[in-house]
């Protein structure tokens, strides 16, 4: 008998808009935000945000100087330094990018598209925080099943740039 790889399910419990969790938070902010973010954002600035999270994390993660740096810290505060460092690179490669590329308005883009790759950016900066928070205290099956467990981070990770492929052999037919 095969296994499902990601299971799905939601507990309706989870999400109650009368008595709030964190799980009801989780999912009500990725909605607005991918509603919100997809009306108001250039294509090219869904981009350069994209190659800002991508950067900020392969920064964080991979730097064997930060490792250094993070590894005499106290592990009570290790998640809010990574977290920080995370947070402070990414502004500042969002910065630095958006000032060295052309960030117009595309008026030609269809809305689709800026729905998917809104959809996919603010599922991997919402993956990226997530992952910085200490297991123990991230208690929230929403959180888990859809953004930290190893699947869905890869599909965050890697949904973003199957869909710009995606969205350019389409857009050049």
């Amino acid at each position: 008998m095969l296994t499902p790889l990601v299971n799905v399910n939601v507990n309706s419990a989870l999400i109650n808009l009368s008595n709030p969790s964190w799980d009801t938070f989780l999912i009500l902010f990725y909605f607005l935000a991918v509603v919100i973010y997809s009306f108001f954002a250039s294509r090219e600035r869904l981009t350069v945000v994209l190659i800002s999270i991508y950067s900020a994390l392969a920064v964080t993660m991979l730097t064997p100087a930060i490792k250094d740096w993070l590894s005499v810290v106290q592990p009570a505060q290790f998640f809010m330094y990574q977290l920080g460092i995370f947070v402070v690179g990414f502004l500042t490669l969002y910065v630095l990018f958006s000032h060295n590329m052309a960030l117009r308005a595309d008026g030609g883009h269809s809305w689709i598209h800026a729905i998917i790759l809104s959809a996919f950016q603010v599922g991997l900066l919402m993956s990226s925080i997530l992952m910085f928070l200490p297991q123990e205290s991230l208690n929230s099956p929403v959180a888990t099943q859809f953004f930290t467990s190893p699947l869905p981070r890869s599909i965050w990770m890697l949904g973003p740039i199957f869909a710009m492929l995606f969205m350019r052999k389409k857009a050049e037919k």
